[in-house]
């Protein structure tokens, strides 16, 4: 069976899609090569046919990941603000939705411990990854200088993954509920 040229991008796309949802929600080491396959409706054995190791697809997921979630954040900031739009982030990024859906959401509140203990090479990606996501972001964090704004979204972004990673790991809804208010307000009050 002949495909058109396009075929072959479009199947690796939704490989990659599916195991950027798959492993935020199930961690780095939950979802197989399998696993990953059979949610995109193909067979393991065409996996090589679209990449060459299980790290490129890790690496490409996590990208994936970044961008899908960046994105969804960064598109409901486009009528705040620009003033008001670091605001909005913390809103977003500390709400229940956000950490209720963590194949949805930011790689580093769901992956950051596993991330760190990735090959030396998938984490170099992820480093650019969030070097990317600082440049794209800074812009519109507090402060008078660009150190200063620099600074203020290393401790915002840390802050807000660690949070969503405690909520995450709660039981009670209740308690989730007050980790995500409590840093929000700390955050909101202190910037």
């Amino acid at each position: 069976m002949r495909y058109e040229p396009e075929h072959k991008t479009r199947t690796r796309d939704r490989i990659v899609r599916n195991a950027a949802r798959k492993l935020r929600a199930e961690g780095l080491r939950g979802p197989g090569v399998a696993s990953v396959m059979k949610a995109s409706g193909l067979t393991v054995g065409g996996f090589y046919k679209h990449f060459r190791s299980k790290d490129e697809l890790l690496a490409d997921a996590i990208a994936e990941g970044f961008s899908e979630s960046g994105e969804k954040i960064y598109s409901s900031l486009q009528n705040v603000p620009r003033e008001h739009r670091w605001k909005e982030l913390v809103r977003l990024y500390l709400s229940p939705e956000h950490c209720d859906h963590p194949d949805s959401g930011c790689p580093v509140a769901a992956l950051a411990p596993e991330m760190a203990r990735a090959k030396l090479g998938v984490r170099k990606r992820i480093s650019g990854l969030i070097k990317d996501r600082a440049e794209r972001w800074v812009e519109f964090m507090p402060g008078r200088t660009a150190t200063e704004r620099q600074q203020n979204f290393s401790v915002i972004f840390s802050a807000m993954a660690g949070a969503v990673s405690v909520a995450r790991i709660l039981t009670d809804p209740a308690d989730r509920q007050k980790v995500l208010a409590d840093m929000q307000a700390h955050l909101l009050r202190t910037f």
